[in-house]
């Protein structure tokens, strides 16, 4: 089964911080990885740039995704808490969050506002309804892959077009 994306990790993991205490995330991961049904090799497939895990990946971009709402707060490094304002939430028994959801919140719609109005070329304000479905993690993956793959395929076209005298002159150099 492949593991769900970090939106749809939202709500799992909401509700695994449900009950009070302070769980650490690793302990939140497995009672996520456990809901959802993943297996062990779902939960530690790699992303392509080898650096973490996808699972990893994905609930620590929800989490902290949900802290910027309020719904979630940090007490220390790798644990946190639910906030009254996720308690709230979870008693609405929302049918799941998502990136939408977490706008109608001030804190995230202010963090958002401010991260979009400091990156050049990009609006300050989101797209209504933009969809978003990789971390930004995956998202540079996936740039870096798809800029390799037209280089890749830039190179092959100039040198099937190239003359013979220019392949000459490669070989003989190499």
């Amino acid at each position: 089964m492949p593991v769900p994306d970090f939106q749809s990790l939202m709500l799992p993991a909401l509700k695994a911080f449900a009950g009070g205490g302070e769980p650490p995330l690793s302990e939140v991961r497995e009672r996520i990885a456990a809901a959802a049904g993943l297996s062990a090799e779902d939960v530690e497939e790699v992303l392509p740039s080898g650096r973490q895990a996808i699972f990893v990946n994905r609930v620590s971009w929800a989490v902290i995704y949900m802290v910027r709402a309020g719904l979630l707060e940090r007490v220390r490094r790798g644990v946190y808490r639910l906030t009254e304002e996720g308690e709230r939430l979870l008693s609405r028994a929302p049918p799941h969050i998502d990136m939408n959801l977490l706008g109608e919140y001030p804190d995230f719609a202010k963090w958002k506002q401010r991260a979009n109005a400091s990156l050049p070329g990009r609006a300050a304000t989101p797209k209504p309804n933009e969809e978003i479905s990789y971390t930004p993690e995956e998202a540079l993956d996936r740039a870096a892959r798809q800029l390799s793959s037209a280089l890749e395929a830039d190179v092959l076209h100039r040198v099937r077009d190239a003359a013979p005298a220019f392949l000459e002159r490669w070989s003989s150099i190499c």
